[in-house]
């Protein structure tokens, strides 16, 4: 049955040990579940941390949650939707298999906290391949080099379908991802690379005479002074170059 919010509840007992190991909980840390669901991965962080925040958007879920863990003082179950959550002003971690829906938009949320150390996260496979992918490759865009901005990271292992109820029509992953605590973005940075990525077929010079409104000797001239040669594609730049021509601009 289709679940309301798009879930996928993790039933693999084995892979729910996988995610929580590679997430290497200390006692003291605290620790964020995103979409505890029917409590996979929550029965085990349970005895990894003292104290564990769990957010579910689905009201039944989070009652019955509340419920079951009602004498653990170390748990807190809030129901809310995580992309209007306020996340800790301390040092937290996330362990979480996150809705399908709107992975994306979570990490989104997450990544730029400067109090985020680290997260585990399973999602669909080519979402996670889109986040780990480096220049020059088919699955490299936006989302990745946001995430090459404020995050290291790592593929882990693949979760095939079987594994949840009800079954997803495709393959997931799971990844780590390590907070690189950078400085703010330039302003443009991020602007820049949607907009040239709204345009990856097209080149360098095309992209960028579009978003500055320039006509193209101006703009073949900005990229000249940023080293940049103006036939490359969106997708053979570097998150340093990006970088490099947002300060130019």
């Amino acid at each position: 049955m289709r679940q309301p919010h798009g879930q996928n509840f993790l039933v693999d007992k084995n892979i729910a040990h996988r995610i929580v190991e590679s997430a290497d909980i200390q006692k003291t840390d605290i620790v964020i579940e995103i979409g505890p669901g029917k409590a996979a991965l929550t029965d085990i962080l349970k005895d990894y941390t003292d104290n564990l925040i769990a957010v579910d958007i689905d009201s039944n879920l989070a009652q019955a949650l509340q419920a079951k863990y009602r004498d653990n003082k170390n748990i807190t179950i809030i129901n809310r939707d995580f992309l209007k959550f306020d996340l800790p002003d301390t040092k937290f971690k996330i362990v979480a298999n996150l809705p399908y829906n709107v992975g994306t938009a979570i990490v989104q949320k997450f990544l730029p906290n400067n109090n985020f150390v680290s997260a585990v996260i399973m999602l669909q496979k080519d979402v996670i391949t889109r986040l780990i992918s480096n220049e020059g490759t088919k699955d490299y865009g936006y989302i990745s080099l946001f995430r090459q901005y404020y995050a290291d990271c790592e593929f882990l292992f693949d979760v095939p379908p079987g594994c949840f109820n009800p079954k997803p029509k495709v393959m997931s992953a799971v990844a780590k991802f390590y907070n690189k605590y950078p400085l703010e973005p330039n302003i443009k940075l991020f602007p820049l690379i949607k907009h040239c990525f709204t345009m990856r077929r097209k080149t360098m010079l095309n992209c960028l005479s579009t978003f500055l409104k320039l006509d193209k000797t101006e703009t073949a001239k900005i990229l000249a002074d940023s080293n940049i040669d103006v036939m490359l594609r969106p997708d053979k730049l570097t998150l340093d170059q990006y970088r490099t021509l947002a300060e130019k601009l």
